[in-house]
């Protein structure tokens, strides 16, 4: 996790698991095992510096370095606000507009949080849960800003300007493409287009599990002779 503290609240509310039978409670010397058998280890903190810390009471966290420019990191935050299905809603919201009012007083978010039963685990909003025994996982990304970006130099990165010759699936079919690999996704997008006469903004490409970005050029996803790139035409 990427909390900068840890200690563990000593105060807690009753919270019922509605994963058991009956709505059991648990009971208070059970509360450590059952929050850590919720947290999901595989939630995406990023990469953490130990030695560094940035922000401070209930919003002090780990430091990160972020690999991605802020534009990218604010689509991820928002990307990750809209996505929450687990828990109450109406907490989320509450959290989200914690996390991102840079001026909030620490004294006042403690309160706020009490009088909505909701709890920080080891004191820090990356991990709360509420006395319907729902945790709410929030990573460092959506909490404080990086304390340096750390983004690759594109132009140090970019391969020798070369004509290749790659391939479209599309519906169990691939069609051949041959262009340069200085071609950027949205003109390969407009190729697509006008060769089945579909509309550009309905097009999707996927290479190496990832989505292709229309300002990014084909070998900044190193795509290069005889790769194939998987089309989706919306409908």
């Amino acid at each position: 996790m990427g909390c900068a503290n840890t200690n563990v609240e000593n105060s807690k509310p009753q919270i019922r698991n509605y994963g058991a039978r009956d709505n059991e409670i648990i009971e208070e010397n059970n509360f450590e095992p059952y929050l850590q058998s919720k947290i999901n280890p595989s939630f995406n903190f990023p990469e953490v510096d130990e030695e560094k810390y940035i922000g401070t009471g209930i919003k002090k966290i780990k430091g990160y370095i972020s690999n991605i420019s802020e534009e990218e990191l604010l689509k991820k935050r928002k990307e990750f606000w809209e996505t929450r299905i687990e828990g109450n809603p109406e907490t989320w919201n509450f959290l989200k507009e914690i996390c991102e009012n840079k001026d909030s007083d620490d004294n006042d978010i403690l309160a706020y949080l009490q009088a909505c039963d909701v709890v920080p685990y080891k004191s820090c909003i990356n991990v709360t849960y509420d006395q319907n025994g729902f945790l709410y996982e929030i990573p460092n990304y959506c909490i404080q800003d990086p304390y340096i970006y750390n983004i690759p130099n594109e132009d140090k990165e970019k391969s020798k300007k070369q004509t290749i010759v790659f391939f479209i699936w599309k519906e169990g079919k691939t069609i051949e493409i041959k262009n340069n690999n200085y071609l950027s996704v949205s003109d390969l997008k407009n190729l697509l287009s006008q060769q089945f006469n579909y509309d550009k903004e309905k097009i999707r490409l996927f290479f190496g599990g990832k989505e292709l970005k229309d300002e990014k050029e084909l070998w900044y996803y190193n795509i290069i002779s005889g790769c194939t790139v998987m089309s989706m035409f919306m409908k």
